[in-house]
């Protein structure tokens, strides 16, 4: 409960901040030109379950990533940038950017005797799932791309200079999680399952950063954390009495997962309209 409390008090209080900074002043020149607010991303990566399932013994462990909690994810998604990058020049600046948010994959925790230490419960248990998530995001970025720079020898030749920093940003955010799957457990007559839907409401926050490829593509890393409001992810919710058929012993942990993706990010100019331009990706 302690760990709940924590987790939504931290979410509460960055939710706040930027409910009091995302007016951000344009003006009209920044409206009328074409610029690529837009950005598309595409990435795939890893996600690592924590809950009941497969929770350590030691309940002070509040990390913790083994191979039976991990599973595969990928994303799509698309942001505009509240700030354009040429309003400001210097290294630190406040550019930010909101996007929604799509990731599928597949979500496990399997406490299979042979498959895992001492230091896990080991009940029999576990489940697998296949999931969407679906997500709207506020980006702030601590480290911004450092303007292009032009300097002139005597000759009168330009030499380029761009900061090799990749931009780097936090990022929060609210969606939903809808999932699908089977749970499982050993009993006298074998092992047995059964089939579950859940639908979670999930806080969100993490880092990320990016490196340029080119004017329009950059390659990024990106972790996250998921705190899911219902602590239901895995079909268990930590308060399962034990039944001579259903013996088992684990941790009240409340669900949440990572991810941690790589992904390629295209800008996308803006039409006169304020619509994304899709036939200029890449350009």
């Amino acid at each position: 409960m302690a760990l709940r409390q924590t987790h939504i008090g931290v979410f509460g209080a960055i939710a706040f901040t930027i409910a009091a900074t995302l007016l951000v002043p344009k003006s009209a020149d920044a409206i009328n030109r074409r610029f690529q607010r837009y950005e598309l991303q595409l990435g795939v990566g890893l996600d690592n379950f924590m809950g009941d399932i497969c929770s350590p013994r030691d309940a002070s462990k509040s990390v913790w990533v083994i191979p039976q909690t991990i599973g595969v994810v990928g994303n799509v998604g698309m942001k505009y940038n509240l700030t354009r990058r040429d309003e400001c020049n210097c290294l630190i600046s406040s550019t930010q950017s909101i996007g929604a948010q799509m990731f599928f994959g597949q979500l496990r925790a399997e406490e299979v005797e042979k498959n895992i230490d001492k230091f896990y419960y080991r009940n029999g248990i576990g489940f697998k799932s296949y999931f969407v998530e679906l997500s709207l995001r506020y980006d702030w970025y601590f480290i911004k791309d450092k303007k292009r720079r032009f300097t002139y020898k005597k000759v009168g030749r330009p030499i380029v200079k761009r900061a090799t920093i990749a931009p780097s940003y936090l990022f929060v955010g609210a969606g939903g999680l809808f999932s699908t799957g089977r749970f499982s457990w050993d009993n006298k007559d074998g092992r047995q399952s059964e089939k579950f839907s859940n639908v979670a409401p999930v806080l969100m926050g993490g880092i990320g950063t990016k490196l340029r490829i080119n004017r329009s593509v950059s390659f990024g890393l990106e972790a996250g954390l998921r705190l899911a409001i219902n602590d239901n992810i895995d079909n268990c919710d930590g308060n399962v009495e034990t039944t001579p058929t259903k013996p088992w012993v684990f941790g009240k942990w409340y669900d949440q997962y990572q991810f941690i993706t790589a992904s390629f990010t295209f800008k996308i100019r803006e039409k006169k309209n304020g619509w994304p331009d899709f036939r200029s990706i890449g350009k």
